[in-house]
C-alpha cells in the first residue's frame, strides 16, 4: 500500500534573510547561488518563518524595537527595500516518483520563488495559500545542511490599500503606524503525494432530531494526464469525546486531470451538537478523507468540525420600513444574544511576535470576561487557523469581516477579481470551524460622500455572492448599514450602527442620554478607551515622556482631551494629580461607561440581538480601547465588562449617573437571562451603600423566563452625601436553592446633573477649538513640537 501524504514543515529558525534595493537581488544573482554549503550566506541575517521583516531586523540589531517611543517613525526605510529569504532541506529518497510541491500557506504581500535555481513563479495576496510543482527540480542527495535550496524574494509592501483591496489587511487608519507589516507570515511546507490529491473540503450539517446528515464536498486533484477511477472514503468519529459508533461512507469517482469536486453524505446517528459555551458543550468530530486507487491509498486528509446549524431570524419590534435583514443568530434552533467584542488582534501586528501561547492566553481571557462572540472587523486580518480552532474548543463564536475598511474602492477588473479570489480562499480555509457564524464584507465602507461615489457597494454585493457559493454561514454586506450614507444607498434606518460618538464627541452628551437614543438591531461597535498600567506604559513610553505626558503618548494614539473629559464625566474631575491617579481613573471610567452601555443594550433584547465593545485587546502597545493591554494584562475595566456580560445578569436601570444630595433616586431592578432555561423561585436582593454603610435595602421574589429581559421592581432612596462622593447600588440574584446566579454593582456620583453637563459641554467645545487650531493630529496636545529652531 502506498504511503499517505508526507510533509516537511520548514517552519523555524533555519532561515536566513538579506535586504537589497528593489530589483537588485536578481541582478546580483541571489537566486542562482549554488545549493552546496558555501560562504556566500554566512553574513546574511538569521530569520524565523513564520515571521515578519521588522522582527527579523530587530533580532539582527538593524532596528530598534519598533513599538518603543516613536521608533516606528524611524523604521519607514524598511518598506522601501526587497528582502530575500532562503532555507535548505533534504528530501527523503522514498519521495522519488511522487509528486512534490512547495506549499506557502501565507506570504504578505507579493513574492517570487526559486528552488535549486529553477524559477517557480510569483504570487500576490497575503491570505491565499499557493503552491508550486517542484517534482522536476527537487534533489535527493545528502549534502551538508540540505541539498535543496528554496529562495523567496519579497517585494516592498504595497502603499495604497485601494489597489490591493481584500488581498491585504488595511494598513492605514487612526490606530495604525505609518509602516506596513510584511513577511512570510504562515508556514512553508514541502509536500509529497501520489497522483490523486485531496484539496479543500466543505462540510455542512443538516440536523433532524438526534440524527444529522453531514455533507462533504471534496476537492480532488488528478496530477496525471489521464482520467482515473478512485475510491473516496470518509470516516467520521468523535474528536474530543468518546463516540460509540463510527460513521463511514465510500463512493467510486471518476477523476479527470486537474481539479474537481466529489460529494459524499455521511449520516451520523445520535449526533452530538456543537454549542457556544453558554448554551451547551463543544462536541467536535474528526473526518478522515481518504482517496485510493486499486486498494492503494493515494492521499489522506483530516478535518475537525462540529455539527451545528446557523440560521437567522428577524428581530421583533421593527417594521419592514425600518429593517430588511435578519439579525438574530439562531444556533441549533435556539436564538442567542451575542455578548460580543471586537477582537483587536492578532496579538501583534508584527507576525513574528505571535505565538500559540499568546492566542491561548487571550482567548481564555475572552471567555473569562463572559464574552460569547468575537468580531474580527475590517481593520484586522481574518485570523490564523489556530485562532478558530481554539474558538471551536472554547465555544466562542466568530464573526469575520473581510479586509475592507473606511476607504473608497474602485472596481477595476484586476482589483475586483483579486478581491473575490482572495475572499473565496479565506472562506475555504475557515468555513468548517463551527465557531464561524457570520461573514461580513466591509467595515465603515458606507460612511462618507466619497464612499457613495466609489464601487464599495459593488464589492460588498459581489463578495456576498462568493461567500454564498462556498458556505451556508450567513453573510451581511457591511457594518454599519444605517449611517446616513448607508441609508442613501438604500439600507434601512434601524439595521446597525456604531455607538462610538459618545467617545469621539466626549462631553457633547452624557452616556445616559447618548446610548438610549440608539435603536438598532445590532451595535457592532461600542467605544471607550483608557491607558494601560504604569508598568505597561514604561515598556513603550520613554521615561522623560511618562509624566507629564510627552509626544509618545500621542504617537500611541492617546486621545488626551477625550480621556480627561471622560474622567470628568465619571468622577467630576480630570484626575491629573499624578500618573498613577490618571491611569487608574481612565481604566475605571472606561469600565463604568462600558458597563452602563452594555447593560442598557442587553435590556433591549430581543429587539436588539448583539452588542460588541471595541476592542477586547490591542495589536501593539497603545493608549486606546482594549480591556486587556498589548502585554495581555487586564485593565480595571475588564471586571466591569465581566459583570455586565454575565449570562444571567442582575441589572439596574436609572435615568442619570449624577444625583444631587436631597434628590429622590429612582431606578428599576431588571434581570436579563441569556440561558434557555427558566429560573423559577428566584430572589433579587438589593442595597444602596453610601459613606461606607448600607442606607437602603430590600428583596424581591421573581420567576425569570428563559431567554428574556424584564423589569422586576422599582427602588427609591433620598440621596445623602457630599458632592463628588459615590453611592453604589448593589444587586444579587439567588436561585430557589439559595445559590448565587448574579452579583452586580453600579457606582453613581453625587453631583448636579445640569452643572455636570455644562462642564462637559464646555470641555467638548474647548477640545473642538484645539482641533480647529492645530488639526486632528497628536501635535494638538504638544504644540511646542511644531516650533523648530
Amino acid at each position: 500500500m502506498s504511503e499517505k501524504r508526507m510533509e516537511i514543515d520548514l517552519s523555524g529558525i533555519h532561515w536566513k534573510m538579506q535586504k537589497i534595493r528593489p530589483g537588485q537581488g536578481v541582478k546580483e544573482g541571489f537566486h542562482t547561488m549554488p545549493s552546496e554549503y558555501q560562504g556566500t550566506f554566512f553574513n546574511w541575517n538569521a530569520a524565523v518563518v513564520p515571521g515578519d521583516i521588522y522582527s527579523d531586523l530587530q533580532r539582527a540589531g538593524e532596528l530598534d524595537d519598533p513599538y518603543f517611543g516613536r521608533n516606528f517613525a524611524r523604521a519607514k526605510w524598511v518598506q522601501e527595500l526587497e528582502y530575500w529569504y532562503f532555507t535548505k532541506f533534504d528530501a527523503p529518497k522514498e519521495w522519488a516518483g511522487k509528486k512534490v510541491t512547495v506549499r506557502f500557506e501565507g506570504v504578505d504581500y507579493s513574492c517570487e520563488a526559486w528552488l535549486n535555481n529553477q524559477y517557480l513563479g510569483s504570487h500576490e495576496g497575503m491570505f491565499s495559500a499557493f503552491e508550486f510543482d517542484v517534482t522536476d527540480s527537487v534533489r535527493f542527495d545528502e549534502w551538508r545542511e540540505g541539498c535543496n535550496i528554496l529562495m523567496i524574494r519579497l517585494d516592498p509592501p504595497p502603499r495604497n490599500h485601494g489597489r490591493v483591496a481584500g488581498r491585504k489587511f488595511c494598513f492605514g487608519g487612526d490606530y495604525m503606524p505609518d509602516v506596513i507589516p510584511f513577511g512570510i507570515h504562515r508556514p512553508v511546507k514541502v509536500v509529497a503525494t501520489d497522483m490523486i490529491k485531496v484539496g479543500y473540503t466543505r462540510i455542512e450539517s443538516s440536523i433532524d432530531g438526534r440524527r444529522a446528515d453531514v455533507s462533504f464536498e471534496v476537492e480532488l486533484e488528478n496530477l496525471s494526464d489521464a482520467a482515473v477511477t478512485a475510491d473516496l472514503e470518509i470516516t467520521v468519529k468523535g474528536e474530543n469525546f468518546e463516540s460509540p459508533l463510527t460513521a463511514s461512507e465510500t463512493v467510486s469517482v471518476s477523476v479527470e486531470p486537474g481539479k474537481q469536486t466529489a460529494s459524499v453524505k455521511v449520516p451520523v446517528a445520535d449526533a452530538k451538537l456543537w454549542w457556544p459555551w453558554d448554551m451547551g458543550d463543544q462536541h467536535l468530530y474528526e473526518a478522515e478523507i481518504k482517496v485510493s486507487r486499486d486498494g492503494n491509498v493515494s492521499d489522506v486528509s483530516k478535518e475537525v468540525f462540529g455539527i451545528r446549524e446557523i440560521t437567522m431570524e428577524m428581530n421583533p419590534g421593527f417594521s419592514e420600513d425600518q429593517v430588511e435583514y435578519p439579525w438574530t443568530f439562531v444556533i441549533n434552533g435556539k436564538p442567542t444574544f451575542l455578548r460580543s467584542a471586537c477582537w483587536g488582534g492578532p496579538p501583534s501586528m508584527l507576525y513574528g511576535r505571535n505565538t500559540n501561547a499568546k492566542y491561548e492566553s487571550r482567548l481564555n481571557q475572552v471567555k473569562e470576561a463572559n464574552i460569547n462572540n468575537l468580531r474580527i472587523f475590517g481593520w484586522h486580518p481574518p485570523e490564523v487557523p489556530y485562532f478558530y480552532e481554539l474558538c471551536d474548543r472554547l465555544g466562542i463564536t466568530v464573526w469575520t469581516n473581510f479586509s475592507f475598511a473606511t476607504q473608497g474602492y474602485i472596481a477595476t477588473e484586476e482589483v475586483l477579481g483579486g478581491a473575490l479570489s482572495e475572499a473565496a480562499e479565506i472562506v475555504k480555509q475557515r468555513r468548517n470551524h463551527p465557531s464561524t457564524i457570520m461573514w461580513m464584507g466591509g467595515e465603515e465602507v458606507y460612511f462618507s460622500g466619497a464612499h457613495l461615489e466609489s464601487d464599495n457597494k459593488l464589492f460588498m454585493d459581489e463578495i456576498g455572492k462568493v461567500v454564498n457559493q462556498h458556505t451556508h454561514v450567513p453573510y451581511a454586506p457591511a457594518s454599519p448599514l444605517s449611517a446616513e450614507n448607508g441609508q442613501l444607498l438604500g439600507y434601512k434606518p434601524n439595521e446597525s450602527a456604531h455607538a462610538n460618538e459618545h467617545y469621539y464627541g466626549a462631553g457633547a452628551k452624557p452616556m445616559e442620554e447618548y446610548y438610549p437614543a440608539q435603536d438598532y438591531c445590532v451595535i457592532p461597535e461600542l467605544t471607550a478607551a483608557s491607558a494601560p498600567s504604569v508598568d505597561a506604559l514604561k515598556k513603550f513610553i520613554p521615561e522623560d515622556e511618562l509624566w507629564p505626558m510627552g509626544l509618545s503618548w500621542g504617537y500611541h494614539w492617546a486621545d488626551i482631551d477625550i480621556l480627561k473629559t471622560l474622567n470628568v464625566e465619571v468622577f467630576g474631575d480630570e484626575k491629573t494629580g499624578s500618573l498613577e491617579e490618571f491611569v487608574e481613573a481612565t481604566q475605571l471610567a472606561q469600565g463604568i461607561i462600558f458597563q452602563y452601555a452594555l447593560e442598557y443594550y442587553r435590556r433591549q433584547k430581543p429587539r436588539l440581538s448583539c452588542v460588541a465593545l471595541c476592542h477586547f485587546m490591542t495589536h501593539m502597545p497603545d493608549i486606546k480601547w482594549g480591556i486587556i493591554d498589548y502585554y495581555g494584562d487586564k485593565k480595571l475595566s475588564f471586571d466591569y465588562v465581566k459583570r455586565a456580560y454575565q449570562p444571567v445578569l442582575a441589572s439596574v436601570h436609572y435615568e442619570k449617573k449624577r444625583w444631587d444630595a436631597g434628590e429622590t433616586f429612582e431606578a428599576e431592578l431588571w434581570v436579563v437571562n441569556d440561558l434557555h432555561e427558566e429560573l423559577s423561585g428566584a430572589k433579587l436582593n438589593w442595597e444602596i451603600v453610601a459613606g461606607g454603610k448600607t442606607v437602603a435595602e430590600g428583596a424581591v421574589d421573581a420567576d425569570i423566563e428563559s431567554n428574556s429581559a424584564a423589569a422586576i421592581a422599582p427602588i427609591r432612596w433620598t440621596v445623602e452625601g457630599e458632592r463628588f462622593e459615590f453611592f453604589n447600588v448593589n444587586v444579587a440574584l439567588m436561585n430557589a436553592a439559595g445559590e448565587m446566579l448574579s452579583e452586580n454593582t453600579h457606582p453613581l456620583l453625587i453631583d448636579s446633573q445640569e452643572e455636570g453637563k455644562m462642564k462637559l459641554k464646555a470641555m467638548h467645545q474647548a477640545n473642538g477649538k484645539r482641533i480647529e487650531e492645530y488639526g486632528p493630529t497628536y501635535y494638538r496636545y504638544f504644540p511646542e513640537a511644531l516650533e523648530l529652531d
